[in-house]
């Protein structure tokens, strides 16, 4: 039989968990009619509407950021190589009480995949430097399709993938090549509009960029894995290793690197660097898998959570990486592969990654948002319902006084 206490604190979570789910539908549901109410007002390419969807992007990861730091609350430890990044890039501001860094404008993120959060984290890392806005992430097609998230994620201009090289080319060649463009400031948010080429590609007019033209930065999201760490996939891994007669990592999967160098060669003109980031989860050991541990119903339902996610983060500037030659650069990314998997068996060794203090910088702090955009991000839900209700309520009145 339970105890009087334990009772108490199941029907909390319990309360909780309810209020959450409601709290992020009612969210989603009030970006979505935002971004209904944007798409109706002004006209696609302008930049008054990219401004408003861009605020519905940044407003979607406050409101996840939060719903996380309620429910199942993380300390992130952040590592940078302070030969790469500059010491101080991320800093605990003292004024605000939490994390902040400055990042490049324009870059792509690498990193290992263990959970199907990681991406929340890495987002999260993007808003510390004000560029929430500017995030670009790869994902299944199949998620286009999902009811009210998919219509935002493609307003969000998320770049969604068949997994299948002839497939995704011509779309991810001119979703790259429009972000490449609009970085410069010379794309279709300029009024550079693109005609279609043989290869049924976009190809642009080169003009030469104005001032006073918006530059319009981009932090683009990859994990070359493919896929997060499991069984089936570590297996999948073993046996791709033993057909191309290579070792085996040992705590991450081995990259694919078609997507990664097709992306630099079209960003090239624009991107500042690659931020490599290697993630380690407290309570994920060795011989486990974080999926399965802090799985997403046990994270929003029972509050399940890593005490610590810890970050390395060291950057590579495009002159250091060979991406105009195949097999080069895919020495290189195995290279980097071979780095993480060392730096996780260091993880998992002595639960963090142990890195000199000579040659890193380390801060430490909560994964959350800014204290007054979280209260506006929830305050606008409230009253548009209790607007909504109040308006149902006049009309109920005055239908049947009548």
């Amino acid at each position: 039989m339970l105890a009087i206490g334990d009772l108490t604190s199941q029907l909390r979570k319990c309360l909780l968990s309810i209020l959450v789910i409601f709290v992020f539908f009612e969210g989603c549901l009030t970006i979505i009619a935002y971004q209904m109410f944007v798409n109706a007002i002004w006209p696609a390419h302008t930049p008054e509407r990219q401004k408003h969807l861009d605020r519905t992007k940044k407003s979607f990861i406050i409101l996840l950021v939060t719903i996380l730091a309620t429910v199942a609350p993380s300390n992130i430890r952040i590592c940078t190589d302070n030969n790469t990044i500059a010491k101080g890039t991320f800093r605990k501001d003292a004024k605000l009480g939490r994390i902040v860094s400055s990042l490049k404008q324009n870059s792509i993120i690498i990193s290992n995949h263990q959970l199907y959060t990681d991406w929340v984290f890495l987002w999260w890392l993007t808003y510390t430097s004000g560029l929430a806005g500017s995030v670009i992430i790869m994902l299944k097609k199949s998620l286009e399709s999902l009811p009210i998230l998919g219509y935002g994620m493609k307003n969000y201009g998320f770049i969604f993938m068949n997994r299948k090289w002839y497939l995704d080319k011509t779309n991810l060649s001119d979703s790259l090549t429009g972000l490449d463009m609009n970085a410069r400031g010379i794309g279709k948010l300029a009024g550079n509009f693109p005609t279609r080429a043989e290869d049924g590609t976009e190809r642009y007019r080169v003009k030469k960029y104005k001032e006073g033209q918006i530059r319009w930065p981009y932090s683009l999201i990859l994990f070359p894995e493919g896929t997060n760490m499991s069984p089936s996939t570590r297996e999948k891994t073993k046996q791709y290793a033993a057909k191309v007669n290579c070792k085996p990592p040992k705590h991450v999967l081995l990259p694919h690197v078609t997507g990664l160098r097709f992306a630099l060669q079209k960003l090239e003109g624009s991107c500042d660097c690659v931020y490599d980031v290697t993630v380690g989860y407290s309570g994920v050991t060795r011989d486990t898998y974080g999926e399965k541990i802090y799985q997403l119903n046990d994270v929003i339902l029972k509050g399940k959570a890593p005490k610590i996610v810890d970050m390395y983060i060291r950057s590579f500037s495009l002159s250091d990486i060979p991406y105009n030659n195949e097999k080069e650069f895919d020495n290189w990314v195995h290279r980097v592969w071979e780095e993480k998997d060392l730096l996780m068996e260091t993880y998992y060794e002595h639960g963090c990654f142990n890195l000199d203090p000579e040659l890193n910088h380390t801060v430490m702090g909560k994964c959350e948002a800014a204290r007054n955009e979280v209260i506006a991000l929830l305050i606008i839900p409230v009253l548009a319902s209790f607007l909504t209700l109040m308006a149902l309520t006049k009309l109920a009145l005055f239908y049947f006084a009548n």
